[in-house]
């Protein structure tokens, strides 16, 4: 263990909070890259001056930046981060279309031996911001716009990412299909209307079984406040299904 980390590891045990303990960590660690990793956003962005704003990836695998309301930038921390970065991409713009909720434009930069992620900013706030008794009073209408998007997600199966499935000629089906795989966290809604507009960060999404995430939302949710938008979303969704299939 090398100095640097010995004394962030040290620092950061005083911090309550794992995610301001995690960007902590990473200012202290990655010093010199997260200087060099700013004025690469910067002059990436559109020239102006703009407020850095510093965030991690789950599992502190990329450090974000997001340049005032332009853009976002994933730069990975332990990998060149190319294989990722690509990925994500051909998922993205395989979606693009098919989505009912926006998907912020992904451009992929290779800076050196690093590929760094570009995204188009996604307004609005994360759910997790809205007070719980606010969630509750639209969980309905919040619900509906997830259930349309899981459905539409789920029951495509777009040709140019067919090679990313576990089994290439393997069918969507009920509960069954490409899965965002972090429906919890990853979209921001309007505060006042609670009109999703951003579905974000498609690097996890995988074609499997809904199941596993519907449990982890469920537990995200329930920690937040949000009870009965699990069991909303999972009945919205099995009817929109169905009548889905009555029109095939």
């Amino acid at each position: 263990m090398n100095f640097r980390t010995f004394f962030a590891n040290a620092v950061c045990g005083t911090i309550p909070g794992k995610k301001r303990r995690d960007i902590v960590r990473i200012k202290i660690k990655y010093r010199e890259y997260l200087r060099d990793c700013k004025r690469f956003a910067l002059e990436h962005t559109d020239g102006e001056r703009h407020k850095v704003r510093i965030d991690v990836g789950a599992r502190s695998h990329n450090l974000i930046l997001l340049v005032g309301n332009v853009a976002a930038f994933k730069f990975p921390l332990h990998e060149n981060g190319y294989e990722k970065a690509t990925r994500e991409k051909r998922i993205v713009d395989a979606f693009t279309k098919i989505s009912p909720i926006k998907i912020p434009k992904l451009e992929v930069i290779q800076w050196g031996d690093i590929t760094v992620r570009k995204y188009e900013f996604a307004t609005g706030v994360l759910l997790k911001k809205i007070k719980p008794s606010i969630v509750i009073q639209n969980r309905d209408k919040i619900a509906s716009q997830l259930a349309k998007f899981m459905v539409a997600i789920g029951n495509a199966d777009p040709v140019s990412i067919r090679d990313l499935k576990p089994n290439k000629n393997e069918k969507p089906r009920f509960l069954h299909g490409w899965f965002h795989n972090d429906i919890a966290e990853n979209f921001t809604v309007d505060p006042k209307t609670l009109d999703i507009l951003y579905f974000i960060d498609w690097e996890d999404t995988i074609f499997y079984d809904f199941e596993l995430g519907l449990m982890h939302a469920r537990r995200s949710w329930e920690k937040s406040g949000f009870v009965g938008l699990t069991d909303s979303l999972i009945d919205k969704y099995t009817k929109l299904y169905k009548k889905s299939r009555k029109q095939d």
